[in-house]
């Protein structure tokens, strides 16, 4: 009985068994078929993930340009070139700046070709010109300098030179001694070399002209061994950069910008190397700023406060004369520039000849300073963004007459009116208020800032060279007072680059305060501008 009854439940097991196993085999094709298809599914929406990426972010490995065995550079001297591959690193923001700095320059030509005249002026024959300038002016010795000169620059390269850095004491600073530095060569200057060292245009005070006209040649390396040279690049940079002031500040930094372009085939090298970085002549209280950092975002790889100041650059003292403690530094390749004009045959505050000039060197430039502090190409939004910016009112600032010409009294009044009729069309203000206890604002923070608008508007002031850090195709509103409409370095920047709107209008102040309505009606017609804008 018991047999039958195992026989049975066998039975049973083996009869329920089959329909069991048809069944996990059936759920186990339709998990294999699932898993497939959501495999196929997520390779669908992720390609269109990253086609979405590559919309917003143009720029691909694919659509840069690739750089020639040489970069097209147009200097012709006796060295061996090759690509500095830091230039070939994907970098989302770079765009025209993933070249060459001169490289660039050609390549927003092959977009907007200036005139012949325009193009002598603020253009690649600019650059070429420059180029055809360039003289080796020493010999008979390990050292060598190229020259680099017109009427708007004196641009020097040195290879294997040292400069020495004289501190005054605590005594001779009281009696308004300051430091000095001199440039010591192993060989000697030619004609053209000694001329071109003292020229006319190196007039003034600035230490880097003293340096370049104070010259020891031979046996100024004697000191150096190989174990004491900087081997990586360096750019010396003035003690006359205004750090105080937006507008006077970025005229040096495209005077630099011009100083590197022509320069950059003497020194780009591997990316295992050091890249070029920066030496700065100026005083302690300059050298606080944070606009200085621009620098280092510009030329040094975008670090960021890794500049030095020369006399802070190392500790080690090499030597003592006559009570002044000196500093020797060695270096492999030098870059200066003493006379600082270059930015400023540019970017002019006045009408001249050429305001109405599309550059290609201004646009480059321009590009490269928003690349440089990491600001986004994003896509063109669907309302604008619009930025105010603030003139600090507070007599406690201590502002000039010309300053004082342009405070009203009624700007919180004026910006909650703007605020208001902008938040009816569903368009927000922000106010760009760098002053009072925000006046310490990093460089980077704000120029980011002011990134984020698509119209600027305010009174006649440095601030408003803000502007560099926006968009091309955005709109500058100017309010000027009586005094103020010969000013026009908004105007003439927004012409070099070919690209956005600038809107001039006069303010009407009456007791320091503004009349509110036109300027309303001035910013309505802003925004109508920015929406007929590409």
């Amino acid at each position: 009985m018991r047999n039958d009854e195992n026989h049975n439940k066998r039975g049973r097991r083996s009869a329920y068994s089959k329909p069991m196993t048809l069944l996990y085999l059936f759920v186990i094709c339709q998990v294999i078929i699932l898993v497939f298809f959501l495999n196929v599914k997520r390779s669908a929406v992720w390609d269109v993930i990253t086609q979405q990426v590559h919309q917003q972010q143009p720029r691909t490995n694919e659509t840069v340009l690739k750089l020639d065995t040489k970069p097209n550079t147009g200097v012709n001297v006796d060295v061996d070139v090759d690509v500095d591959k830091r230039l070939q690193l994907p970098r989302p923001f770079m765009h025209t700046t993933s070249h060459a700095l001169i490289d660039s320059i050609y390549d927003i030509e092959r977009k907007y070709k200036p005139t012949p005249k325009c193009d002598k002026w603020g253009g690649s024959k600019y650059i070429e010109g420059l180029n055809e300038s360039l003289r080796s002016i020493v010999h008979g010795g390990v050292s060598s300098i190229q020259s680099f000169h017109d009427g708007d620059n004196d641009i020097f390269f040195g290879q294997n030179v040292s400069v020495v850095v004289y501190m005054p004491t605590v005594e001779e600073v009281g009696k308004g001694t300051k430091p000095s530095l001199r440039l010591e060569l192993g060989g000697s200057l030619d004609e053209d070399g000694k001329s071109r060292m003292s020229m006319s245009t190196l007039k003034g005070d600035t230490m880097l002209k003293e340096m370049t006209s104070n010259v020891k040649e031979r046996g100024g390396l004697m000191e150096c061994s190989d174990k004491d040279y900087i081997e990586y690049p360096v750019m010396l940079v003035d003690n006359n950069v205004d750090t105080n002031n937006w507008w006077f500040f970025l005229q040096s930094i495209l005077h630099h910008y011009i100083a590197v372009a022509i320069t950059q085939p003497l020194f780009i090298g591997d990316y295992t190397q050091e890249s070029l970085r920066v030496m700065h002549t100026m005083s302690d209280k300059e050298y606080e700023r944070s606009f200085v950092d621009a620098f280092d975002f510009m030329y040094s790889d975008r670090r960021g406060r890794d500049s030095r100041q020369i006399w802070h650059a190392q500790d080690d003292i090499l030597g003592n004369r006559n009570g002044i403690d000196t500093k020797r530094f060695c270096f492999r390749k030098l870059l200066w520039s003493p006379d600082g004009r270059g930015g400023a045959k540019l970017l002019i505050n006045k009408g001249h000849p050429h305001s109405n000039c599309f550059s290609s060197i201004v646009y480059s430039y321009a590009a490269y300073l928003k690349a440089a502090v990491h600001i986004p190409t994003l896509p063109r939004p669907d309302k604008p963004r619009i930025v105010w910016v603030g003139r600090d009112s507070n007599i406690a600032a201590n502002p000039t007459s010309w300053q004082k010409m342009r405070i009203i009294e009624n700007q919180d009044e004026l910006i909650t009116y703007l605020r208001e009729k902008c938040s009816e069309m569903g368009i927000e203000v922000i106010v760009a208020d760098f002053y009072g206890e925000k006046k310490f604002t990093a460089f980077q923070e704000q120029a980011l800032f002011a990134s984020k608008a698509n119209i600027m508007i305010g009174m006649h002031g440095a601030g408003l060279n803000m502007f560099h850090f926006m968009p091309f195709n955005s709109v500058v509103v100017e309010i000027h007072t009586r005094s103020t409409t010969v000013q026009m370095n908004s105007r003439n920047f927004v012409n070099h680059v070919k690209e956005g709107k600038y809107i001039s209008t006069s303010a009407k102040l009456a007791s320091k305060r503004i009349e509110i309505e036109p300027i309303w009606r001035t910013l309505e017609q802003a925004i109508e501008e920015w929406y007929k804008l590409p």
